[in-house]
């Protein structure tokens, strides 16, 4: 789940050699018939997940997951994610919308669990979970699980007999802030949903037993949520616990920890990221949020992006990402590195290739079918497939090279312009990435690879190295991946280039001239009741109207401006509505100063406009 502070980028450090070079991978698109009683991997998978490429199958069910697994292995995934297998809250109704009323389901019920036990409403039952695992297991793909062991659903009346009667006590009773976090709250206290006693030796057992039932059923690793919320064996004696000792003795051969980095002093001094990573791998969150910047505004150098970002933890300890579920479906601001909704298909092709053509342990995150930059939740429907995207054949091509490079040596370097970022594995391969969506690079750079003619494994265009210098032209939005491993895309034989100079497109783009973005707002002052406020929270509808935005829409609260102490107590949506936390309040109007932004698209120019709602508490 996600963290209720917006994640942001760590300072930026980092040395690495400059050699200018491409890369790329060679696709196999047979449709091998997995072989269980052979060692041969058919698809170039690699058998430990350890340095592998993981497929998020976020939102997908288990016979999904199933029915797609030779395309998953085809792809080059050596290790598919599924979402928390185990019982969760069903919500108002038990509806299968990935978004919507509360009557339709929502995908974060997937994080509120009631019971330990294999299987749920939206996922399937224990019985396709094993099959699922089973047939993943024929193509060599590794099933790892995302568990939630850090907090329950909030409707603690759904939690099961066993776990809300469990000796020992569930929950802890510890108060705190977000917003001054200490390694104490950080571990005993969760805003919004109950935190578990963690501590309770009962319920580390029931966590462990529910793993090692994992692991017979088929799982191979887990993922663990929240993980920097729960305690390590040498915190303060007051809170410090055996939690996980115990738990990751599971019998899995890959563990990691969703443990987001802090994004100031107090809050990476609570987190303690570098600790967590000694006992398992970790989340590399805020790499994939300098990915993502680049991708917004594309000021780091390759020097820059070389570097994980990673509080000096090495590498092969990390899971990096160019967005997860949490930085596409928890909202934010549009255009912001700590979220990722806005990014297209074609942008997180391109931060795919930045990431997946290293050596890291990579997880693709699978958004949903026919999801758009405009339309986030797509199809909206929990169990179905996701968008094909994770199989274009960038995607696969750029799988594909990062299985055959597995070991080798890596730089990453300038193509001669800011846009152009080579990655290039020792003499084998590189991969070259064009973010420029409308000009083709003719490019001339040195180069270790070995003298000959290559393709481009993703186009099937060509290129070629001499005497330590490699020449092609990389086309614009697009992604080359090309290696020397394999004689249909390399010959030693050297192909001379054209000897007319390269040069840039001889006509000038077109300038379009952008209409007006005809955004507005309306406002009206709504009502609502103190004495209902200190109760429970309150919503209050149709506060604010959107009309005749052109691109994506993103709404944010504006400090100043919003009335003194209401800031941090309300939260306001694009549907128009206002929520106001629980909390002794004045009776008076209250000012909410907001912010609407339309992007905009290839007509209209982008446009904000602020307006202050008014709301009267009786």
């Amino acid at each position: 789940m996600k963290e209720k502070k917006t994640k942001v980028i760590s300072v930026l450090i980092a040395a690495i050699m400059l050699v200018g070079v491409f890369a790329g991978a060679a696709v196999n698109t047979s449709a091998a018939t997995p072989d269980t009683e052979s060692s041969e991997n058919p698809y170039g998978l690699l058998e430990d997940v350890q340095g592998s490429l993981i497929l998020h199958c976020w939102c997908w069910n288990f016979n999904t997951i199933k029915e797609n697994m030779e395309d998953i292995a085809k792809a080059g995934y050596s290790a598919i994610q599924t979402s928390p297998i185990n019982k969760v809250y069903e919500g108002e109704g038990g509806g299968l919308k990935i978004k919507g009323d509360d009557a339709d389901g929502k995908w974060y019920y997937h994080y509120q669990p009631t019971a330990y036990t294999i299987g749920n409403y939206q996922l399937g039952t224990e019985a396709e979970f094993k099959a699922m695992c089973e047939e993943a297991h024929k193509y060599g793909v590794k099933v790892i699980v995302d568990v939630v062991a850090n907090h329950t659903t909030s409707n603690k009346s759904a939690v099961s007999y066993e776990l809300r009667n469990i000796d020992g006590g569930l929950y802890h009773n510890v108060t705190g802030s977000v917003y001054n976090p200490t390694r104490k709250t950080t571990t005993q206290w969760y805003n919004g949903l109950p935190d578990v006693n963690t501590q309770n030796k009962n319920y580390q057992n029931i966590i462990l037993n529910y793993l090692k039932k994992c692991v017979e059923d088929g799982a191979d690793g887990f993922r663990y949520d929240t993980a920097k919320h729960i305690e390590l064996p040498d915190d303060d004696p007051e809170f410090a616990s055996d939690f996980w000792p115990t738990v990751l003795e599971n019998g899995s051969s890959f563990q990691y920890g969703e443990v987001l980095q802090g994004y100031d002093g107090a809050e990476t001094v609570a987190a303690r990221y570098a600790d967590y990573a000694k006992i398992m791998r970790v989340t590399a969150s805020s790499y994939g949020a300098k990915i993502r910047t680049y991708l917004l505004r594309f000021d780091y150098t390759p020097r820059a992006l070389s570097d994980y970002s990673s509080e000096g933890v090495s590498a092969d300890r990390l899971v990096t990402w160019v967005e997860s579920h949490d930085t596409y479906a928890n909202g934010g601001s549009s255009n912001d590195p700590g979220t990722s909704f806005w990014l297209t298909n074609s942008e997180i092709r391109k931060g795919w290739a930045l990431v997946a053509a290293r050596g890291t342990t990579s997880l693709f995150f699978s958004r949903p079918d026919g999801s758009t930059v405009d339309n986030i939740w797509g199809n909206n429907v929990i169990g179905p497939k996701g968008d094909d995207n994770f199989k274009d054949p960038e995607v696969v091509a750029v799988n594909h090279f990062h299985n055959a490079m597995n070991g080798e040596s890596e730089t990453m370097s300038s193509g001669g312009s800011k846009k152009i970022v080579v990655v290039t594995r020792g003499t084998k391969g590189a991969v070259i990435v064009n973010s420029d969506k409308e000009k083709d690079y003719n490019v001339n750079v040195s180069t270790t690879l070995l003298d000959g003619t290559y393709t481009d494994t993703a186009h099937n265009t060509e290129f070629i190295v001499k005497d330590g210098k490699l020449t092609g032209t990389v086309k614009a939005d697009t992604v080359v991946v090309m290696d020397n491993l394999d004689s249909s895309h390399y010959t030693s034989e050297i192909v001379e280039p054209t000897t007319e100079a390269p040069t840039q497109p001889a006509t000038k783009p077109v300038v379009v001239t952008k209409k007006t973005n005809p955004l507005t707002v309306s406002t009206s002052t709504k009502s609502l009741k103190a004495k209902s406020l200190k109760k429970k929270a309150q919503t209050v509808k149709k506060a604010f109207t959107i009309k005749n935005a052109k691109g994506a829409v993103s709404v944010a609260k504006v400090k100043k401006g919003t009335t003194s102490k209401i800031y941090k107590k309300v939260t306001v949506n694009k549907n128009g509505s206002i929520k106001f936390k629980k909390g002794k309040y004045a009776k008076k109007t209250y000012k909410i100063k907001i912010k609407v932004t339309a992007k905009g698209d290839s007509n209209y120019k982008p446009k904000t406009v602020n307006k202050t709602v008014k709301i009267k508490v009786k």
